[in-house]
């Protein structure tokens, strides 16, 4: 699904009011407050579609990383002047480092285990220029997570509409999420099913993943949109 998410993903968050410039900017005025120098560069890991870096690209040099394909070929097409990877956050290697890492809008979650969420940072740390910092949004902990929640958004992209419902539930400390969406094109209506499955992590996991990849770090409650932000520095 999966590959026909990625064409509306966009839209649909649009149309839950999620707001892209006015996070971007937020993400610029916190690298301005952690930096006295003028930085450059910038990596986007989990970038998705793109569109954060794309608002950043105004003030930084931006490249963006993702696993999944069918959203790389969106980010690609939207934006064709962007440097994109495809890369799973764990162990990509770019072979080269950056002023800034950010991973944005729960992305982290995808690597579901401790182990792997110790292994991104690590790997996060050594694309760091020295001094440089990496800004992680969260995804919720297992205490905020509730199974059994349902909710429902629709969105139209010119004659094509779509609607999504989704259900949530749990396995150990895996939230798993189920969308169900309902497509409708002037050539009829189509059914489709997607799964995700991201980790519940504590805000003490956190803290010792920055730790064990060496950055120091510091955690604002509140962060882009109320789920919080951790911030590493690298010596």
């Amino acid at each position: 699904m999966r590959s026909k998410s990625a064409d509306y993903y966009d839209a649909i968050y649009a149309a839950n009011g999620k707001d892209y410039p006015a996070e971007a900017k937020l993400v610029h005025q916190i690298i301005k407050q952690q930096f006295k120098a003028k930085v450059k560069t910038l990596l986007d890991v989990g970038c998705g579609t793109g569109v954060h870096i794309n608002l950043l690209r105004k003030h930084y040099q931006v490249e963006g990383l993702d696993i999944d394909p069918y959203m790389l070929r969106v980010a690609k097409k939207n934006y064709p002047e962007i440097r994109f990877h495809q890369g799973d956050m764990a162990d990509f290697n770019l072979r080269r480092t950056f002023d800034i890492v950010i991973c944005l809008f729960s992305a982290i979650g995808y690597v579901k285990t401790k182990a792997r969420l110790n292994k991104t940072l690590k790997t996060i740390a050594n694309h760091l220029n020295p001094g440089g910092i990496v800004l992680i949004e969260p995804w919720f902990s297992l205490e905020q997570w509730h199974s059994g929640k349902i909710y429902t958004t629709s969105s139209a992209i010119s004659d094509t509409k779509v609607f999504r419902m989704s259900h949530s539930r749990q396995r150990g400390n895996i939230s798993i999420i189920e969308f169900q969406y309902l497509i409708g094109t002037p050539k009829g209506i189509e059914h489709a099913t997607e799964i995700l499955e991201l980790g519940l992590f504590s805000k003490q996991d956190y803290l010792q993943a920055f730790q064990k990849a060496g950055l120091k770090v510091s955690h604002d409650p509140k962060g882009l949109d109320g789920r919080g932000l951790y911030i590493g520095h690298k010596s």
